[in-house]
């Protein structure tokens, strides 16, 4: 009657043993299945609870994924995963995860995947990335996701590549490919056994490889047939607007913000005029609005985390979030404090000279009077910052410089080495070194540098300008590592790096910025030059990036030089507003601060005061009192301004201010014009991405 049926049982045993009956009998056998079958239900209960146990739902978003995985992720990863999971669970089939550089999007992609594979809600998944970056993604699969079958769609064996993708196509896993493989072979990967094969996902990394909707890889990714497409990428907007509009067309497959052109007019225009210095205050105020309409439309597709937010988000809300008692929480290591110099070195006289002479040239004055690009000429005048000896030889000849005999080749990246060692193999360093600011600077700095014991990463956007620097650093008996365009197999790659890493005798690592920018991890080196600025800012991001990631146990100084006056100063200035573009558009701030006007970023073809800086002295007077600094640091800032140069501005302190209150609009009516705008806006291109939409689903039945 009590439910004990194991002392039941004792009893009747004994009555039995005392007086045998059928009745005892019968219950006896009875009480013995019950328990039995009882033993076995308790069992199956504790495998299933262990089954359940293996496994956690990630922050409560429905995905289970396994506990050793889930309690060795960040909890910035888990959030991503569940955003991914999310987008999915939503009916949302394609966004992007946009987190800054080094914070491990492909960790979370894995992580994700994982998930969906265990719980057979995928079966084939097709990934995209740089040709550099494919044995990194294996690896990372092996490490966290043994279980998954992955393979590879690129080499040179095409069987090789056929039994591939048809093994994961046939069965079930995920497909690892480049884009220069796409261009070539996306109809193959577009179908199987003759017929058109959908993959479940898609997934692009670096994909701001997409930003150009002409381009010949945007069109060949396009053209896959896919359920749900994801893009990762660490600078979603790089120049302007109108790629963002092309990374959500590809993820959300036209279906979010309607055509390039309406979304030109209608979004990035008044949001690219509002960041002007110069805009009026009803510019601003529109701008304003249009940018925060444009972050709610996109912000349940898109996910962006930067280093210095988790930072500090870590540091308001203490080491254990709240729901996450029972589970492993495992936060994001402290990372060093980073400053990033503008250092505003000077031309030599020769240089000067010489970039005067250019600019007074009848041809630069015609150029000026049309409409055709000036890209030649503004490459020659980044050139002579850098260096006169970037020109070609002849061109040294009519400037009078010393020269060798020399056959000029180009400099491309993934060309032939060039031949500047020829050139410059009769010319002493001190006179290479003599005709260049940013030389002198460089070489005083590395031996500072090399004395305290430092490791440093030196960018360039030219191998000629390595070859120089090279040529001086190895006279000097500077130990040195090299990566550019022309160390093509990833071994000999990945050999360097680490003989980098575990060697600190290695004091410098010389890189080309397209190169060595992108899938290297060089975390021994805590300096960074940028010797030339790129165009893009995103550009010289990931070059930093580099060293200040996830495992640098130091802190790191970067020092961009920008010769004053200059094109390169304009360069600087271009940066800074397209970095503000992205700020406004992406969320990172609601409204930075506005730097320069239009005019301002038009002025290429002048020469300023050669022996000043205009923009250190803006940026003196705005963020003086700013930096964070130490005593060890203080010391290196004063022996910087012994060397030759004019000024330091901190460049990780832009955007540390926002506009006040002139953002408001001016009147009622200029109130409702802008909310009319606004709301136009948002109509525009919701039609439009529904009639996208509607279309895309009629040819998929058809």
């Amino acid at each position: 009657m009590n439910g004990n049926l194991e002392e039941s049982l004792e009893l009747h045993s004994k009555a039995h043993e005392t007086q045998a009956s059928e009745s005892h009998k019968g219950y006896i056998e009875n009480v013995e299945e019950k328990l039995v079958t009882l033993a076995l239900d308790e069992e199956m209960g504790q495998e299933a609870d262990q089954e359940t146990d293996e496994y956690v739902d990630v922050c409560r978003s429905g995905l289970m994924i396994y506990r050793q995985m889930h309690d060795e992720l960040f909890e910035h990863q888990k959030e991503g995963v569940s955003f991914l999971y999310s987008l999915y669970r939503d009916g949302r089939t394609g966004g992007i995860l946009a987190d800054d550089m080094g914070l491990g999007k492909t960790v979370q992609m894995i992580a994700f995947l994982s998930g969906m594979f265990d719980s057979e809600l995928v079966r084939s998944v097709l990934v995209i990335m740089p040709v550099t970056l494919v044995n990194n993604w294996m690896q990372e699969f092996v490490k966290w996701a043994p279980g998954i079958r992955v393979k590879i769609f690129h080499g040179t064996s095409k069987k090789e590549r056929s039994q591939n993708l048809e093994q994961v196509q046939s069965q079930k896993g995920v497909l690892l490919t480049s884009y220069q493989m796409i261009l070539a072979n996306w109809e193959q990967l577009s179908n199987f056994d003759q017929r058109s094969f959908v993959w479940d996902y898609v997934i692009l990394d670096e994909a701001h490889k997409i930003k150009s909707p002409s381009a010949k890889t945007t069109k060949a990714v396009h053209a896959i047939p896919a359920k749900n497409r994801i893009l990762l990428t660490g600078t979603p907007v790089q120049n302007n607007l109108q790629e963002l509009w092309a990374l959500f067309d590809f993820a959300c497959q036209g279906a979010l913000l309607g055509t390039a052109k309406t979304f030109r007019v209608e979004y990035e225009n008044p949001i690219t005029k509002a960041r002007e210095k110069d805009a009026t205050p009803g510019e601003k105020a529109l701008g304003l609005k249009i940018s925060e309409n444009l972050m709610a439309i996109i912000q349940p597709y898109f996910l962006r985390r930067s280093k210095g937010e988790l930072q500090k988000l870590k540091s308001e809300q203490g080491s254990r979030s709240p729901g996450e008692e029972n589970h492993v929480t495992l936060e994001m290591p402290d990372l060093p404090r980073k400053n990033d110099f503008i250092v505003w070195v000077y031309l030599t006289p020769m240089q000067e000279e010489i970039y005067k002479n250019f600019l007074s040239l009848d041809h630069i004055k015609e150029l000026l009077m049309t409409t055709r690009s000036p890209l030649a000429e503004l490459t020659v005048l980044k050139k002579l910052c850098d260096h006169p000896r970037l020109l070609s030889a002849q061109a040294c000849l009519q400037l009078g410089l010393e020269v060798s005999d020399y056959s000029e080749q180009e400099d491309g990246e993934e060309g032939m080495s060039s031949d500047m060692t020829q050139a410059i193999k009769h010319i002493s360093e001190n006179v290479l070194i003599k005709e260049s600011g940013k030389l002198r600077f460089l070489v005083a700095l590395l031996e500072k540098l090399q004395e305290e014991g430092h490791q440093t990463l030196v960018f360039s956007l030219s191998r000629k300008m390595l070859d120089i620097i090279e040529r001086i650093l190895t006279r000097r008996h500077f130990k040195l590592m090299r990566i550019d365009g022309t160390v093509t197999c990833l071994a000999e790659r990945q050999k360097r790096v680490q003989a980098f890493q575990n060697d600190k005798s290695y004091s410098v690592f010389l890189l080309t910025t397209q190169v060595g920018g992108v899938g290297l991890t060089l975390t021994a080196a805590t300096r960074v030059v940028i010797f030339d600025p790129s165009w893009n800012p995103a550009t010289d991001a990931q070059a930093v990036d580099r060293a200040y990631r996830i495992g640098q146990k130091e802190n790191v100084v970067i020092y961009r030089l920008i010769t004053c006056g200059t094109v390169e100063e304009r360069i600087y200035r271009r940066q800074v507003f397209k970095d503000s573009l992205t700020r406004q558009s992406t969320g990172d701030k609601k409204n930075p601060f506005r730097y320069f006007s239009k005019q301002e970023l038009r002025e290429l073809f002048t020469l300023e005061d050669a022996r000043s800086s205009a923009t250190q002295l803006q940026l003196q007077s705005l963020h003086a009192n700013q930096r964070v600094s130490d005593p060890k640091l203080d010391k290196h800032v004063a022996y910087l301004h012994l060397l030759e140069m004019f000024g330091i501005s901190d460049h990780d302190l832009m955007y540390t201010c926002e506009t006040g209150h002139e953002e408001q609009a001016e009147d009622e009516e200029e109130h409702r014009y802008i909310e009319h705008r606004v709301q136009k806006a948002q109509e525009l291109v919701q039609l439009e991405s529904e009639l996208i939409d509607t279309q895309r689903r009629k040819s998929r039945f058809s």
